[in-house]
């Protein structure tokens, strides 16, 4: 495998001391992604760099007219966070150099901790719908964790970027943890609002998560219309084929 270009771009050089990072790479649900944006635009956070790689495919999206980086980082001074969010899939082949290049950059700031938001899917069960699953890397963050009523999962397998982060973590002196909400479609907005909620349980944030619902349930109305749509066009072909053939 070739080497390639991962480099960690600010705006201006700065240290970050005692700031919290959070990270929304895309993964399950993509309520990371949804959640660490919900976060940028409600409270405010700007702009501060980039993450620039040769991995990432030549597809940008364009805002306000003009085209913006896959991956960015922005912060906000007051509450001293940091978000470095991904909106390209990080390729498998690409996550443990991308992870270290991460905790590379965090050490290098002095960051203290590093929080990330992905999603999990369990069993259908409607108790479990808004339970908040976790993995730590020490006995203080499981500790952390468990007051806040996260479900550590004891035993399991977890993958990309921030199973790497975790990993290159574990026991460090930076803090470091995953906390999952529960998905149950391809972009779950009502996880991803669990996801906040409990992310502002746990750093005091006082953020109102009622847009991100209100979008959810446009989104499972959406996906009902859609559901009938298909039955319907599944019931109209089957009473097509099951006709006799026509005759010209």
């Amino acid at each position: 495998m070739p080497d390639i270009r991962i480099d960690l771009v600010e705006s201006e050089p700065r240290n970050f001391s005692d700031f919290t990072l959070i990270e929304g790479f895309p993964g399950m649900g993509l309520i990371g992604t949804i959640g660490a944006k919900y976060l940028i635009e409600r409270l405010k956070f700007r702009e501060h760099g980039y993450l620039d790689s040769d991995i990432f495919v030549p597809v940008i999206r364009i805002h306000e007219g003009m085209p913006v980086n896959p991956s960015r980082i922005y912060v906000h001074d007051k509450l001293k966070l940091i978000i470095l969010i991904s909106e390209q899939i990080i390729p498998k082949a690409y996550t443990t150099k991308i992870a270290k290049a991460v905790v590379d950059w965090v050490r290098k700031k002095g960051i203290k901790r590093i929080i990330s938001l992905s999603g999990i899917h369990t069993e259908p069960d409607a108790n479990a719908k808004n339970i908040i699953y976790g993995i730590a890397t020490s006995d203080k963050t499981k500790a952390l964790l468990k007051q806040h009523g996260v479900e550590i999962i004891e035993d399991g397998i977890t993958t990309g970027v921030t199973a790497m982060i975790l990993l290159q973590l574990k026991n460090s002196e930076i803090e470091a943890f995953s906390i999952m909400g529960n998905v149950n479609i391809a972009a779950d907005y009502r996880a991803s609002a669990e996801l906040v909620k409990k992310l502002d349980e746990i750093l005091g944030l006082d953020i109102d998560v009622s847009p991100l619902l209100k979008e959810a349930k446009e989104t499972e109305q959406e996906l009902r219309v859609q559901m009938e749509r298909m039955k319907d066009a599944h019931d109209a072909s089957e009473k097509f084929e099951g006709k006799p053939p026509l005759i010209t």
